[in-house]
């Protein structure tokens, strides 16, 4: 197995963002990264536009735009990241529906124990495999994580039930199932978000050519 390579963040971006976890407390902060690959070069602050910011972000469009002008100067939005005011760093089922970009690591700034901030980082990827979602639903133990969404963990450590045999050659472990229903309990979307975590280095400083 190919060893996973780390993320890059000079420990001012690092401070950057544990600070604006801080002052958002006990409601979630979140913001862009510039940077380039996974050299990350600047946290952008953005704002937390979800209805229930407690539990739940949503980085609002204007910031999410300025990864076009980061483009036009060479860099990319390299990540995204949130804070979990009281919980662990890992991301939850419903980062894992939110999670709309591929391409960018998802930084997570727990700040479970204040005077102790932990940052992880993930690439959080949809796997678009149609599933007998009402099957799934029947025989998995999905929880509803918020009013109308429903989510299942499967663990790297746990054998996959046999329902899920099929996804063993495409998706790997961990990984989320998620569906939302509408008022009726009708599923209306699924999808599954696998989670790869990258260890991170932390820098003085980073030296781009």
């Amino acid at each position: 197995m190919c060893a996973i390579e780390a993320v890059t963040i000079p420990a001012a971006v690092l401070e950057a963002i544990v600070a604006h976890a801080r002052e958002g407390k006990p409601e979630e902060v979140c913001g862009i990264v510039r940077g380039r690959a996974l050299t990350a070069i600047e946290a952008v602050r953005g704002r937390n536009i979800a209805s229930e910011r407690i539990e739940n972000y949503e980085v609002d469009p204007e910031t999410l735009l300025l990864q076009f002008a980061f483009e036009d100067q060479g860099d990319e939005m390299m990540a995204i990241y949130h804070s979990h005011p009281v919980s662990v760093a890992y991301p939850s089922a419903t980062d894992a529906w939110n999670a709309h970009y591929p391409e960018s690591i998802y930084l997570i700034c727990s700040l479970e124990f204040d005077d102790a901030p932990v940052m992880r980082a993930f690439r959080m990827t949809p796997h678009w495999i149609e599933l007998e979602m009402g099957r799934l639903r029947r025989e998995l133990p999905f929880r509803e994580v918020r009013p109308n969404l429903f989510a299942y963990y499967q663990a790297a450590e746990t054998p996959l039930p046999p329902l899920l045999a099929p996804l063993a050659d495409n998706v790997p472990t961990p990984f989320y199932i998620d569906f939302y229903t509408d008022a009726r309990g009708a599923i209306v979307d699924s999808r599954i978000v696998s989670l790869v975590e990258h260890p991170i280095h932390i820098v003085e400083r980073v030296e781009l050519p």
